[in-house]
């Protein structure tokens, strides 16, 4: 029997002192043996480093310091990393029980793949009531509708794949810090046609918190400009296709609806005019379908995968 992969898990973390001993205990239930730990800390001022010290025994490399972004972190543990595949998992998050080993098996009997996707969930962290979960292959398995529509979710890829299509971006083009970097990698890896493999299990939990990123409504503008950033970044690519050029364009103005809404909702006409013409000039008289189209359709998917009861 071949061995199992070496498994490179990388935690970014910053101020995360009352999850991350969960996150790291969850590593040590997995019992994988052929597993790496790197752990980058952008100099938190909680108890975070002494979790961290405190937990050497699962961890080969910890680092603190201070990093440009979260990406940039991720991108420095990457090129430090030894695995044959790559996981990210943040420091509100855990894996469920014999994750890894349900993750190395299917690496061994599946070798063609460029990554290898799963199930999430999110939780009330206090409450353990689940509020949404995915993992079906129809909204995993890697292809320009489900790259650009439904969630990003969490991935194992192999090392080569960041060699070959580069990092995470760690800034967005106007050198902010790029929230949506996932997706944006996510959306690279469709446009050049990799392949992955879905398990479908829930092998990720991910929890929702008051101070957790998770679900906040603070950056919901800037997350939708950087989407419409990232359709107009790969519409100007000579070698894309009329199909991928499409589906790209629809992205965008499916952003753009919804930013139409928030402001709307938020009372501030002056962007939804400026946000109006954008569409309209970008679809003509198919833009009031999608004004109502998109933002209906964004509905109908999340119920789909909210966890109801």
């Amino acid at each position: 029997m071949d061995k199992l992969p070496k498994i490179t898990i990388i935690i970014p973390v910053k101020n995360a002192g009352k999850t991350l001993k969960r996150t790291l205990n969850s590593l040590k239930s997995q019992n994988y043996n052929n597993l790496e730990v790197i752990v980058m800390d952008g100099l938190s001022d909680d108890n975070t480093m002494e979790i961290i010290n405190n937990n050497m025994d699962i961890i080969q490399i910890a680092i603190s310091e201070k990093d440009a972004s979260g990406a940039s972190a991720v991108n420095k543990a990457i090129e430090l990393s030894t695995g044959d595949i790559i996981g990210f998992l943040y420091g509100d998050d855990y894996l469920t029980d014999d994750a890894l080993q349900i993750i190395g098996e299917k690496v061994r009997e599946n070798p063609n793949y460029d990554f290898y996707s799963y199930g999430l969930s999110i939780e009330e962290l206090f409450s353990k009531k689940i509020i949404f979960e995915s993992y079906k292959k129809k909204n995993i398995s890697l292809n320009m509708n489900n790259a650009l529509f439904k969630h990003v979710l969490n991935h194992f890829y192999r090392k080569n794949i960041f060699q070959e299509h580069g990092f995470l971006t760690p800034l967005y083009y106007d050198g902010t810090v790029f929230i949506s970097n996932d997706r944006e990698f996510l959306i690279r890896l469709a446009v050049n046609n990799l392949k992955n493999l879905v398990i479908e299990k829930i092998l990720y939990k991910m929890t929702f918190h008051k101070a957790s990123f998770t679900g906040s409504r603070t950056h919901i503008v800037k997350i939708r400009e950087e989407h419409i950033g990232i359709a107009d970044h790969y519409i100007s690519l000579n070698t894309l296709s009329e199909y991928k050029r499409k589906k790209l364009t629809d992205f965008k103005s499916h952003n753009l609806s919804l930013l139409l809404v928030w402001y709307f909702y938020k009372l501030d006409f002056s962007e939804f005019f400026y946000i109006f013409n954008k569409g309209f000039k970008l679809k003509g008289f198919l833009w009031f379908i999608d004004i109502f189209k998109c933002p209906l359709s964004e509905l109908f998917y999340r119920a789909s995968v909210k966890k109801w009861m």
